[in-house]
């Protein structure tokens, strides 16, 4: 039972609260904040009220601009941070740091089932498509070098051989396959805004339908096949099977037909699905949950042996 003044935070919105509901699930990541919780206004209004890190005010609010640009462009699925009485998307009070944003419903995913729908491929690449064309204009946030996943990767093995080389030894062949196929051209993609975390479990489904894409946190400015790398490599964790299902050949497919990313990006999305996983496969071992730190390397060596297969099932 949390001991907040909740309708005080939610005047600095002009809401009024009605009820809390904390026994709505909500979908997303529950690190990305201190708390939250689904509230109701006297109009019959649903939001999401979220307490968020001290140290990450200035970035949320940097995500929240993003979005709200993205939305304002008529992006859909996207649905921005309600900003407070003052303008500003965060609001300081009761001892902390707020934000407040729609509630949107959506249904239950049927894992893994989900992962051969073709409609959902479909609705992820126009998702993506849309947003690389609706992200033209905006804020690139703080400048510097885009995040490399090639970087992360080589830092990543360094730190393995170093305190785990089983692990290390493991993952090696894939790091050296990456080394010579794939690190050389990851500096001269093209680059794009990216959602960043854009896997089907940040998505809120409707029946046949993209509702709201979430957890934002990791957006900004990356190569931009980086989005649909990790779409793919997440659907085929759920299940390998789903590598050459439908979901993923037509998600790759409508990608290909708009030609709004570049061909060098495509030609190396086998290749990027495979350097993702050593993100993943760091943050299990930074949780030290090792179930999935094992599972992770076996998918790993999978993608490896798969590569000249799921390149020709994709028609690259």
């Amino acid at each position: 039972m949390h001991h907040f003044p909740v309708a005080e935070i939610l005047h600095c919105w002009g809401l009024n609260l009605k009820s809390e509901h904390p026994e709505v699930p909500l979908a997303g990541s529950p690190e990305r904040s201190l708390f939250r919780t689904v509230i109701e206004d006297a109009g019959a209004n649903r939001f999401v009220l979220e307490k968020i890190d001290p140290r990450m005010v200035d970035r949320k609010r940097e995500i929240a601009a993003a979005v709200e640009y993205l939305a304002g462009q008529g992006l859909e699925g996207v649905h921005p941070w309600l900003r407070n009485r003052d303008g500003d998307f965060i609001t300081k009070a009761a001892g902390g740091f707020w934000q407040v944003s729609p509630f949107i419903e959506g249904v239950v995913l049927q894992r893994p089932e989900y992962t051969f729908d073709a409609w959902r491929g479909r609705a992820l690449a126009r998702f993506l498509i849309g947003m690389k064309g609706k992200s033209e204009g905006i804020s690139r946030g703080s400048p510097g070098r885009p995040f490399s996943i090639a970087a992360f990767a080589c830092e990543l093995m360094e730190k393995l051989n170093r305190h785990d080389p089983a692990i290390a030894c493991a993952v090696g062949p894939a790091f050296l396959h990456l080394k010579e196929y794939f690190f050389p051209a990851h500096e001269r993609l093209p680059i794009a805004f990216c959602h960043g975390d854009v896997h089907p479990l940040n998505v809120i489904w409707g029946d046949g339908e993209i509702r709201g894409v979430i957890d934002w946190e990791f957006s900004g400015t990356k190569p931009e096949i980086y989005d649909a790398a990790l779409v793919v490599g997440c659907i085929g964790m759920e299940d390998p099977e789903s590598l050459a299902g439908p979901l993923v050949k037509v998600f790759i497919e409508e990608l290909q037909a708009a030609r709004c990313f570049g061909a060098s990006g495509l030609d190396v999305l086998p290749e990027f699905v495979l350097v993702l996983r050593f993100a993943w496969l760091s943050d299990w071992l930074r949780k030290k949950d090792d179930e999935m730190v094992g599972m992770e390397m076996d998918y790993i060596r999978l993608l490896l042996a798969g590569m000249g297969r799921y390149r020709r099932i994709w028609e690259l």
